[in-house]
């Protein structure tokens, strides 16, 4: 499966990546768009954020 490259720059590209918040308070930080799409039809999944591509 080929990987989704955004806010890609000259010299440098990168994935997006989403933090997966779960109902318990547990977060999933810098998962990439298959883990999100393996998680998305959980019940136990709250919501889901898009990370700044900038943050570490």
């Amino acid at each position: 499966m080929a990987a989704q490259y955004v806010r890609s720059r000259l010299s440098q590209t990168q994935l997006q990546r989403y933090t997966l918040v779960f109902k318990n308070g547990e977060l999933l930080r810098h998962q990439d768009a298959l883990y999100l799409a393996q998680y998305q039809q959980d019940a136990r999944l709250s919501h889901v954020q898009v990370e700044d591509a900038y943050s570490s």
